[in-house]
């Protein structure tokens, strides 16, 4: 089996590097792996890529020709954040990991609700008891620019309650919209590293463009905007991952492995292994898979109230104090 592809499938990500993200300060992890138009480098501005300058050149670790063009536009692999509790008015970080480095173009951030012409993240602080909304908290572009990891920083509005943090619109009695992704208000946006919009809208999987510039992307047909990308407003999380159709809410986080296996009492070894397996024609020998919340490695799960109600997209390890 190669050592590495050229696909954006996670297969073909260089296998001498580690999935462990803690690697990242030795000799760099698999998800810090980035493509460019000279192959598989390794993101600037880490430990392990040798100086903390994110607008270095990337350390080429592969050499394939045109990597970043077979790849087309940048997608993001997967979310994480740090478990624990924000402050009551506290600040809390979500970072975006890419396949490619992206360069954004974000008004300052600030440390209030104020969006206007910057890339951000819609959460919900969710009351605990009856799993309301009782706030929102935009998730500003923070850092990361000219990176595959953008970080985005959001500031907790007050409340006498605890509350839980969760992607917009999945707390009770809220519909569901377009706000799992990120949102890019006026005049901010990313790019990739040829330049190209990561907005732009891409053509389905297996499909090619007539622009060989532009190949996996949608492209204008008038006369006065022949071959310009058609840009969307926002990185839908639910249409990203490896195939471009995965909802990366869903996957193990960075550097996390979903699931976990239940295991057998000591003693019992009948299958051979100390897991306990289906038996079932479909999936004989299979695993049953952990889906505790602080355990599992996925980034949300549906959490019920203390008193009533439920909430979906719910952040996984993470809550809000109470003022």
């Amino acid at each position: 089996m190669s050592l590495w592809g050229k696909t954006t499938d996670a297969a073909d990500r260089p296998k001498f590097l580690p999935k462990d993200s803690n690697a990242s300060g030795s000799m760099g992890a698999r998800e810090n792996a980035i493509a460019t138009a000279g192959g598989w480098a390794l993101s600037p501005g880490l430990a392990a890529s040798g100086n903390d300058n994110p607008n270095a050149q990337p350390e080429l670790l592969i050499c394939l020709k045109n990597l970043a063009t077979v790849f087309g536009s940048a997608t993001v692999k997967s979310i994480d954040w740090t478990d624990g509790t924000v402050g009551n008015v506290g600040t809390f970080d979500i970072t975006v990991t890419f396949d490619e480095a992206v360069d954004i173009t974000s008004a300052a951030w600030s440390a209030n609700q104020t969006i206007t012409n910057k890339a951000y993240i819609l959460l919900s602080r969710i009351g605990k008891t009856d799993m309301v909304e009782d706030s929102t908290m935009a998730c500003m572009y923070y850092a990361g620019t000219g990176t595959n990891q953008l970080t985005f920083r959001g500031t907790a509005q007050t409340n006498a309650a605890t509350g839980y943090l969760g992607f917009n619109g999945g707390a009770q009695g809220d519909t569901a919209d377009n706000s799992v992704c990120i949102i890019f208000d006026g005049s901010s946006t990313a790019a990739e590293e040829d330049g190209n919009s990561v907005l732009s809208i891409r053509l389905e999987s297996g499909t090619t463009g007539y622009d060989a510039n532009v190949p996996s992307k949608l492209v204008l047909d008038t006369a006065a905007d022949a071959g310009d990308e058609i840009l969307a407003e926002s990185i839908d999380f639910a249409v990203e991952g490896d195939d471009n159709a995965t909802d990366i809410t869903g996957i193990a986080r960075t550097g996390e492995v979903a699931g976990g296996n239940i295991l057998l009492e000591q003693g019992a070894n009948d299958t051979g292994r100390d897991t306990l397996v289906q038996d079932t024609a479909a999936n004989v020998n299979e695993n049953f898979d952990l889906e505790d919340t602080t355990t599992a490695g996925i980034a949300v799960h549906t959490q019920a109230g203390s008193t009533s109600g439920s909430a979906t997209l719910v952040l996984a390890g993470v809550d809000v104090a109470a003022a």
